[in-house]
């Protein structure tokens, strides 16, 4: 037979008190059956751990060696149910979030320091990669949830949008392409081009307009870009979402229309397994935020009924 651990606890509340009497009321038991589980836990341990008295109650050496020990397991178990509680409670883990990176640099820190407030102890992992990556990393389970671009359904996905990426025109101040409130592709198409390097959204505007622009310029990043327009050497054309890893306030950007190019932007989870508490408190903060990278203002707090899903 196995000594318990509620016999273990009987043990050191004999020891704590020095009484079997207040060892017993402290348990709500009778003296008799707490006596007859300590002399049980005596017979198993192969060992007498107190001295009795009329008079007192003393640990015995072997005594005062088996309550150490017993005091470590004690705390041990309650320490490890403390923190499993904590984790159903999501409020201690691990959350890992996939995000592009312009998202994980306008989005994450918002919902972060929201979400430490009042979860310090939850520890968050953010990995970037692109729009297939990061599904890649939910469906596969090395991520918990992504922020990205919205895929076409799939089977296994759930997802909740946030908000909408565009096409916008980038140029530095003065330049004609600012002249109004918009401009369609056709006249962007017609100034000197700094491309990024992924440029297929752009090149089938073109293509839709019968346009061609000449490329004086191209760049893998969107900071490079970005500082390239600043220096007057063409116009860019690229994503709301990447501006927040650039320098943008030294340039202007001008939404581009005929046609307007708007991608929306979705946080992913698996449908199954569920989510851990952690991750569902993660997921809860995130249903909270809009996108708004031009200003590159906090994501404000939305009623849940504004939450969309396809």
């Amino acid at each position: 037979m196995n000594v318990t651990l509620a016999q273990l606890r009987l043990v050191l509340a004999v020891a704590e008190n020095e009484s079997f009497t207040v060892a017993a009321e402290q348990a709500v038991m009778s003296q008799p059956a707490l006596s007859r589980a300590v002399k049980e836990v005596e017979r198993v341990v192969g060992a007498r751990l107190f001295d009795r008295t009329t008079r007192s109650v003393r640990l015995t050496a072997d005594g005062r060696e088996f309550v150490r020990v017993a005091d470590e397991i004690v705390r041990a178990v309650d320490g490890g149910l403390g923190r499993f509680q904590a984790y159903r409670r999501g409020m201690s883990g691990t959350v890992t979030v996939a995000a592009l990176p312009a998202l994980a640099a306008c989005i994450m820190p918002f919902v972060c320091r929201r979400f430490a407030a009042s979860r310090p102890d939850v520890d968050v992992r953010i990995v970037e990669g692109d729009t297939a990556e990061v599904l890649a990393d939910v469906l596969s389970g090395r991520a918990d949830i992504a922020v990205t671009e919205a895929p076409r359904p799939t089977e296994g996905l759930e997802l909740t949008l946030i908000g909408e990426d565009e096409m916008v025109a980038v140029s530095a101040p003065g330049h004609p392409v600012t002249a109004g409130k918009e401009v369609s592709w056709r006249e962007w198409a017609t100034y000197p081009v700094v491309g990024l390097g992924d440029s297929r959204r752009a090149d089938e505007a073109c293509r839709h307009n019968g346009v061609d622009p000449h490329r004086a310029y191209v760049a893998d990043s969107a900071a490079t870009v970005v500082g390239l327009v600043a220096a007057g050497l063409g116009v860019a054309a690229m994503p709301l979402s990447a501006l927040p890893l650039t320098a943008h306030r030294s340039v202007v950007v001008t939404p581009l229309v005929q046609p307007r190019l708007v991608q929306p932007l979705a946080v992913v989870t698996r449908t199954v397994p569920a989510l851990a508490p952690p991750a569902r408190e993660f997921l809860a903060e995130l249903g909270n935020v809009r996108f708004d990278p031009l200003h590159r203002a906090a994501p404000v707090q939305r009623p849940q009924t504004s939450l969309e899903r396809p």
